[in-house]
């Protein structure tokens, strides 16, 4: 309910404008994976791309793909591969590259993989269980590669192409060894795209056009101060360096008469921090001025009000001046921003998942399909059971003999035709199930797949894998105190709001 319900129009609108009486859209929801006590949170700290810089990932996607493709071309890769196109809809976060076999895995919280491409072709069951049934994915550090970030999926899209045209056309390739092992084509891919934005070629074009790369949120500045006027200290942590940094944040920051400068908005400023080993390393930070030249000696700890880059979690934390449990950090990497902060520092942390709207919006249009299967899974368990259950009583029938019936009182007149008619009467109940199960069955893969469709063609929701979470889901679940779509989400809550998990159960506490 609003807080403002009752209260008179005027007070409402101060109300509103002050931030105070915004009811947030279901896209924009915090959601709460361990309590946390904002008003106690006196530090809040962000990262830049994919956090404070929502990206245009249409355009992203395109341009890294043609930079990609442009250094693949340079190094010896057939020109056909310019002439095949990418579908963009193909890779999402949360999938694992098997290098080994060219394969691209998803994989719930236990580690199952219950779906893989090899280029486009979907893995069928058998070939799938065969590959990956014994296997413990993450173990082969060399073979399997982790897709964190939205960033890496253009890079996912192209190996996918690689490696069908490794498949199909092999002799294109003009070297007489002909086509590249996939593990050597996962190789040059990466490579490439890090050769990309190593030369600058993806971040020069990007820096020419922001307008076209970034999505402008006319509520980043407003957030920012809402946090800032509450009371509470802001710093900027991000792996790019200053002038990329400073030409984004100056789009996403535009100058205002409270904020000259985006620096403003910051009390300490950390650029090329270099996460994850920023939170286990122990370099120094190296002072830099408002146009990006180094001045002074490296120090171990920063100053507020200043620009530094490098650094570690340790020299921050001192400079914070406050405990590591008081710091929320906000970042969009599961495990450069998330999990080693976790791990390293003890900083409280939120989670940005761009594709947690996409996730939402298919959730409420497709809200009856997803009542349906879970209706449909409850009834086919009860099925299942049901079924079990008479199966084992058709074997034990069938060890049975008339004599036995005798035995226990029975007519020996009638105990032949009573055997039989019971095992007549179970068999066909039997029958009955099996039918009624396979029709339950059909009919909810059949939602189960239009409800697939609706997230993701190839890989369904990035948060579900099977029945149950996907391995991505399990992470943020283990390691984001919050997460949302939207730093911006922010400015919908007090701060001073206490962020209650949900009630959290296990199977037995559940009796129906």
């Amino acid at each position: 309910m609003s807080i403002s319900s009752g209260i008179p129009t005027p007070v409402r609108a101060f109300l509103k404008d002050a931030g105070l009486d915004i009811t947030a859209p279901t896209t924009a929801r915090i959601f709460t994976n361990r309590n946390l006590a904002f008003e106690q949170i006196p530090v809040v700290g962000f990262d830049m791309d994919y956090t404070l810089a929502a990206y245009n990932q249409v355009e992203l996607e395109a341009l890294s793909l043609a930079c990609t493709l442009d250094k693949l071309l340079a190094a010896g890769y057939p020109r056909v591969l310019a002439e095949t196109q990418a579908d963009p809809t193909f890779a999402v976060r949360g999938l694992m590259v098997d290098k080994k076999y060219g394969n691209i895995i998803k994989m719930d919280r236990h580690g199952y993989v219950g779906r893989a491409y090899h280029g486009h072709r979907k893995l069928p069951r058998s070939e799938r269980k065969s590959l990956y049934r014994e296997q413990r994915l993450g173990t082969e550090r060399e073979r399997f590669v982790a897709v964190d970030t939205l960033f890496a999926l253009p890079e996912v899209t192209l190996y996918a192409q690689v490696v069908e045209l490794i498949d199909t056309q092999p002799g294109s390739w003009p070297t007489k060894s002909g086509p590249p092992s996939y593990a050597t084509a996962w190789d040059d891919v990466r490579a490439a795209i890090d050769k990309s934005h190593q030369d600058g070629s993806i971040k020069e074009k990007i820096k020419a056009d922001l307008g076209r790369y970034f999505n402008l949120d006319q509520n980043l500045g407003p957030t920012l101060h809402k946090f800032r006027s509450s009371g509470k200290k802001l710093f900027l942590l991000t792996n790019s360096y200053y002038p990329y940094t400073n030409a984004v944040m100056s789009f996403l920051l535009p100058s205002s008469e409270r904020y000259p400068s985006w620096h403003d908005y910051f009390d300490w400023v950390i650029v090329g921090a270099k996460k994850p080993g920023f939170f286990t390393e122990n370099e120094p930070f190296q002072q830099l001025t408002c146009a990006g030249e180094k001045i002074g000696e490296p120090v171990r700890e920063p100053m507020s009000g200043r620009i530094y880059e490098g650094g570690n979690q340790g020299g921050l934390q001192s400079a914070l001046g406050v405990h590591g449990d008081q710091v929320l950090y906000v970042g969009d990497h599961i495990y450069g921003d998330i999990v080693r902060s976790k791990k390293s520092s003890g900083w409280r942390t939120a989670l940005i998942i761009e594709d947690l709207e996409h996730e939402l919006e298919v959730r409420h249009t497709q809200h009856h399909v997803i009542d349906e299967i879970n209706h449909l899974a409850k009834l086919r368990i009860a099925l299942t059971d049901e079924m079990t259950a008479v199966r084992y009583l058709v074997a034990q029938l069938g060890r049975h003999t008339p004599e036995d019936l005798v035995a226990r009182g029975v007519d020996p007149a009638q105990a032949t035709k009573l055997l039989e008619d019971t095992r007549k009467t179970v068999r066909q109940r039997h029958q009955q199930l099996r039918r009624y199960e396979a029709e339950t069955a059909d009919t909810l893969q059949r939602r189960i797949d239009q409800l697939t469709a609706a997230f993701n063609p190839y890989w369904g929701s990035v948060f579900a894998a099977r029945y149950d979470l996907s391995q991505f889901a399990a992470q943020v679940e283990s390691y984001a105190c919050l997460y949302t779509s939207r730093v911006t989400n922010f400015r919908y809550v007090s701060p001073v709001k206490f962020f209650h998990t949900p009630l959290r159960t296990m199977p037995h506490w559940i009796v129906d």
